[in-house]
C-alpha cells in the first residue's frame, strides 16, 4: 500500500517538474558545488547526484528492498518444500505482480 501510494504521489510530482528544476538550480549553486567538493571530495559528488535524482533514487531503493524482501521469503519457502513445488508459485507471483503493476502504470 505504502509503495501504491508513493507512485501516485510521484506521477503528481512529474506536473510540478519544471517549478522544483528552478529552485533546484538555485539551490546547487556552483560555488557551493566547487566548495563541497573540494572540501570532502567524492561523497559530496554522491550527495550531490543523490540530492539531483532523488525522484530516481527513492523509488529505486523502494523497489530493490522490495525485491531482495521478495528472495529472502521464497527462499525460506522453499527449504521447507520440495524442489518441485517452488517454479508454479514463483511464475505465478510474477505474472501477478506484474500485471498489478501494468494496471497500477496505466
Amino acid at each position: 500500500m505504502i509503495i501504491t501510494l508513493l507512485g501516485a504521489a510521484l506521477l503528481r510530482v512529474a506536473k510540478m517538474q519544471e517549478k522544483w528544476r528552478v529552485k533546484l538550480t538555485k539551490a546547487a549553486e556552483e560555488t557551493r558545488i566547487s566548495g563541497l567538493l573540494t572540501r570532502f571530495g567524492c561523497w559530496a559528488a554522491f550527495k550531490l547526484w543523490c540530492e539531483k535524482y532523488a525522484m530516481f533514487v527513492v523509488p529505486f531503493i523502494t523497489v530493490l528492498r522490495e525485491g531482495l524482501e521478495a528472495v529472502v521469503f521464497i527462499a525460506g519457502v522453499s527449504f521447507s518444500a520440495p524442489a518441485s513445488a517452488v517454479p508454479l508459485p514463483v511464475i505465478t507471483g510474477l505474472l501477478a505482480g506484474s500485471f498489478v503493476g501494468y494496471l497500477i502504470y496505466k
